[in-house]
């Protein structure tokens, strides 16, 4: 009788351990030992298992934001990286957005150390609406009064939720605010358009066509990896904030700006 009860004390729990470890193989999901005796919980404790798995498809962003491989001389001339961008200090994004982006910034300083924040920064926050890379100033020249004299329609996007994404070695890890997926289908179709309405009047192709760029967005902010619990911080966020309830006032874009091509046209010519 008491090795029958002894069975059914330590045994039968042990079964049950193995049968959940079977079950619940993502210790990100579900602690066993947390589970069973003070409930659910994160894993704080596990750093590999906070760590971003995601790449941006422009890893390693040799050539700079939004650019894989690394810019090299062209005729002698030195080629750099370009941005067309929609800020937030020429749209003014909607009230709520901008509250929510903040209210995610909290979040992410109560899990840790953060290396940058736009959203304490909100009349930098932006949305990038392509990346140019690698051209000489010439070319960046042609690219700018391509988009200043290009006839735009307002396109009208929706913010889904927070994801992490690695975009160069080492731990640096970007979160951002994803656009949901039928603007990002909108969106793609009207830059490829743009793109090649550029190489139509220009002549410039574009090196890097969206379609191998990372999806649009709003960056929220940036963390080293290596001591900041990433995988928690962006679950906590999309709990807190649910996907697809970022705002409730339309966000409507007009024109983005190449900031850098502008300054060169008023340079050079």
């Amino acid at each position: 009788m008491y090795n029958r009860r002894r069975f059914c004390v330590y045994i039968i729990p042990l079964v049950c351990v193995l049968m959940i470890v079977y079950l619940y193989p993502d210790p990100d999901e579900l602690n066993i030992l947390t589970w069973l005796y003070h409930g659910k919980q994160k894993l704080l404790d596990d750093p590999l298992q906070q760590r971003c798995q995601d790449y941006s498809p422009a890893f390693p962003s040799a050539g700079g934001p939004g650019c894989k491989t690394k810019c090299e001389p062209k005729n002698g001339q030195s080629t750099y990286t370009y941005a067309a961008l929609f800020l937030n200090k020429t749209h003014s994004w909607p009230k709520d957005l901008l509250e929510n982006m903040h209210l995610a910034g909290s979040i992410l300083k109560k899990h840790g150390t953060i290396r940058s924040l736009d959203a304490e920064r909100p009349v930098y926050l932006h949305l990038t609406f392509d990346y140019y890379c690698c051209y000489t100033e010439s070319e960046a020249v042609m690219i700018g009064k391509f988009l200043n004299s290009y006839r735009w329609t307002p396109q009208t996007v929706s913010f889904d939720k927070i994801v992490c994404a690695i975009h160069t070695h080492g731990d640096l890890v970007s979160l951002v605010l994803m656009v949901d997926e039928d603007s990002q289908k909108k969106m793609l179709k009207y830059v490829l358009e743009n793109e090649k309405e550029l190489e139509k009047t220009t002549g410039i192709r574009k090196n890097i066509p969206h379609t191998r760029l990372q999806g649009f967005h709003i960056t929220l902010g940036s963390v080293d990896q290596k001591k900041f619990p990433v995988r928690s911080a962006v679950k906590e966020i999309n709990r807190v904030i649910r996907p697809g309830h970022w705002h409730r006032t339309p966000v409507i874009l007009h024109r983005p700006i190449c900031r850098r091509c502008d300054l060169l046209i008023s340079r050079l010519t």
